[in-house]
């Protein structure tokens, strides 16, 4: 570091130990440091003079508090920000990886397949942030980073801070950066930018990815500006017989002059290019047939019968109690006509262990005989599927051993090639293993070997949901309703999926129906009232708010870090609750709390459930925690 950048950020040392520049532009520069107080290497974007000046400490304030709640898989978040010695600045984590310009200069044009993959995740992080009512306004290659094959979108903080005023409309010379990028409505100056307005920057950056160059060009700001105002772009020719034509029709949909011509929204965009990619289930090759066995087929059918019933009442909700009976009496009946089913006895086992944690019996007496019954038929097949993949779930979810349970629920995926059980289970697993592509994949294959059952599209909504993919959760988790109305975990996911992804109404109703199902009349008559006053964000914000009233004045009553109807403590909900409000401070004291009460259950609470832990690393805690939990690769 030269003795002059040094000097520049003194003012920063106190809590940065800068180790060295990692860009600069004409309006801000970039840092890698150390943060003393978050405990990690994050990069700091210290914004020049003259723009910090422009923008005032109040400001800036207001606008990073609002971007900050921005918390997404496809989303670089803001952990922090401040001022220095009169320069504003703000904090984000380290990205290990090319941003798009970085790429593009090295490889120029992009294949087909690539564009629509990193477009899409684009996209859902504007899906995110507009049902969020921020809009980015600067979308362009150098805001983009490339992580593991998938993309980024950073820069929120200094995006949402300027305005079409700030940019430079006159520079002589070729333009870069922005103006390149610019709706119409944002070169005009207008104030009240829409979603629309990152959609007709994306399709510029889409025709550049796809062709090397911005569809507009010009000796200076001022022609690029005209252009984006008046100019048809460029013909656009797409070395794709099967997709060019329809990307194309894309493309020029995004950059309509009239933003009432472009695509209603992001989730709509989502829809348009999802069809252009690869299909991973395409290449799945899927085994139906069931393997020889030497069981009573009597008592295979039974014991089929069995699961299938207990894999309805797993899933709770109104009859669960009655499935999960139906299901203990064909396991016995499977049993009666012959004892060496494996298969039944594991199924009793589950069987007895669920109507314990669902209410239905004593729990510590249901554990107890439900781990005596899975020994019994361990002792009796040890190659059964169903066999390793039950003592997997109880290395899992009761004895937190959970590399264990890896060991245990992917032999059962190996010794399951032929129904949706096995890919079900181990697709679980992957998914608290932070393995999520491995995920998506494994649970594409259960939904495929069994179409008629919730369980797998509720599974692949789940870890659509994890990656970040709201938008794309969205058809499996109706899936799933449309195969059981009754489905308490698909419809909540359902919510948040559709809120995550600027569907309002399609969440609105399905808060509605989850409202419904659980007999709060009151709090549905309240948000029925504050969706017609406010308007759906802020009324789901108030709605969230009376749950988590309830949730706390449950935690006075009973143990909050015991499981109690199920494998998700009330802790849990609480968790859930204070991140769905941004509240990240408040979620990581009960996530704290926890680990205290339980340190090998850590990895599930923070990768198990409904919201997204990169949250919680605002909070100087949640590193040290962490490493000392020995989960430093959730970082």
């Amino acid at each position: 570091m030269t003795d002059q950048v040094a000097r520049e950020l003194h003012p920063l040392g106190e809590r940065f130990e800068i180790e060295r520049e990692l860009g600069q532009g004409g309006s801000a520069s970039v840092y890698l440091a150390q943060d003393k107080h978050l405990g990690r290497r994050v990069a700091v974007k210290v914004l020049g003079q003259n723009l910090s000046e422009f923008v005032g400490a109040d400001r800036f304030a207001r606008e990073i508090r609002l971007t900050a709640r921005l918390v997404h898989p496809n989303i670089v978040p803001l952990f922090d920000s401040g001022e220095a010695d009169g320069r504003l600045y703000y904090v984000m984590p380290f990205i290990e990886g090319d941003t798009l310009r970085a790429r593009m200069d090295r490889e120029g044009r992009l294949p087909v397949a690539d564009v629509v993959r990193l477009v899409c995740d684009v996209a859902e992080a504007l899906a995110y942030s507009h049902s969020q009512h921020v809009v980015h306004r600067d979308i362009k290659p150098e805001n983009v980073f490339i992580c593991n094959g998938h993309a980024m979108l950073a820069d929120f903080g200094i995006a949402r801070a300027q305005t079409s005023n700030d940019m430079a409309l006159t520079q002589p010379g070729l333009v870069i950066g922005t103006t390149a990028y610019m709706s119409p409505e944002q070169a005009l100056g207008e104030a009240d930018l829409e979603g629309s307005s990152d959609l007709y920057s994306l399709g510029c950056m889409m025709f550049e990815m796809l062709t090397n160059e911005p569809p507009f060009r010009g000796p200076n700001s001022m022609s690029v500006v005209a252009q984006h105002l008046t100019a048809a772009p460029p013909e656009l020719r797409i070395d794709d017989t099967e997709r060019g034509p329809r990307l194309g029709a894309v493309i020029k949909q995004l950059l309509a002059k009239e933003r009432a011509d472009r695509p209603t929204s992001a989730a709509a965009l989502l829809e348009m290019l999802r069809p252009l990619s690869h299909s991973t289930a395409e290449s799945i090759r899927v085994v139906v047939e069931a393997p020889p066995s030497k069981v009573n087929p009597d008592s295979r059918k039974a014991a089929e019968t069995g699961r299938s019933y207990w894999t309805r009442g797993v899933m709770g909700g109104p009859g669960s109690h009655a499935k999960l009976d139906m299901a203990r009496t064909q396991f016995q009946r499977a049993l009666q006509l012959d004892p060496r089913n494996a298969e039944a006895l594991i199924g009793l086992a589950d069987t007895i262990h669920v109507l314990g944690y669902r209410g239905f019996a004593p729990v510590e007496e249901s554990v107890r005989r439900g781990r005596e019954l899975r020994l019994e038929a361990l002792a009796m097949d040890d190659e059964n599927a169903a066999v390793r993949i039950s003592i997997g779930f109880e290395m899992m979810y009761l004895d937190d051993d959970f590399e264990g349970a890896g060991t245990e629920l992917k032999r059962g995926y190996e010794l399951d090639n032929w129904s949706a059980y096995g890919p079900r289970s181990y697709g679980t697993w992957l998914k608290i293993a932070d393995r999520i592509p491995e995920a998506i994949d494994i649970m594409r294959r259960a939904t495929i070997i069994s179409p008629d059952e919730a369980a797998n599209f509720n599974a692949l909504g789940d870890v659509l949901m994890t990656a970040g993919r709201y938008d794309e959760a969205v058809e499996p988790l109706r899936q799933a309703l449309r195969l059981n109305p009754q489905y308490d975990m698909a419809l909540e996911r359902l919510e948040i999926a559709c809120h995550r992804s600027g569907r309002n109404g399609d969440a609105a109703m399905a808060r509605r129906s989850l409202l419904a199902h659980h007999g709060k009349t009151e709090r549905a008559t309240l948000l029925e009232d504050a969706i017609e006053k406010l308007g759906w964000a802020a009324a789901r914000e108030s709605d969230v708010r009376r749950e988590l009233v309830e949730l706390l004045e449950q935690a006075t009553t009973e143990d909050p870090f015991v499981n109690s109807s199920s494998s998700r403590q009330l802790s849990d909900r609480i968790i859930v609750a204070y991140a769905e409000l941004g509240e990240w401070k408040s979620a990581m004291d009960w996530v704290e709390r926890g680990y205290y009460r339980r340190p090998g259950r850590l990895r599930r609470v923070l990768t198990d459930f409904l919201f997204d832990r990169r949250g919680l690393a605002i909070d100087p805690r949640y590193g040290p925690m962490l490493r000392n939990a020995g989960l430093e690769s959730l970082l």
